[in-house]
């Protein structure tokens, strides 16, 4: 009897660790947080033109960030910024027309 114990206990020890781990991890950003670096719920032309390096290069940010700037505040809002990723996402098979 005392071995399923000691073995249930021994299992118990090895987990707490592991499960504290895995709860410590930050989760990971959205796009939009992540391009939001100064944190006021918008992004700016400067900000979007950073986030979009390794994409686009600064004269296409700009163009872009302009095209989706559709109330032309010069910032992007979350629903700005969601169209924006929204039609750059592709279409799945199903979506697509048949020949």
């Amino acid at each position: 009897m005392k071995s399923p114990l000691r073995l249930a206990i021994l299992t118990a020890c090895l987990s707490f660790p592991l499960a504290v781990l895995a709860a410590d991890k930050p989760k990971p950003k959205s796009p939009f947080a992540a391009a939001d670096v100064n944190g006021d719920g918008k992004i700016s032309a400067e900000e979007y033109t950073t986030a979009s390096k390794g994409q686009l290069d600064a004269t296409a940010a700009r163009a872009k960030f302009a095209a989706l700037d559709t109330n032309k505040d010069g910032s992007l809002s979350r629903g700005e910024f969601a169209a924006g990723q929204a039609k750059k996402a592709p279409r799945k098979k199903k979506d697509m027309p048949s020949n």
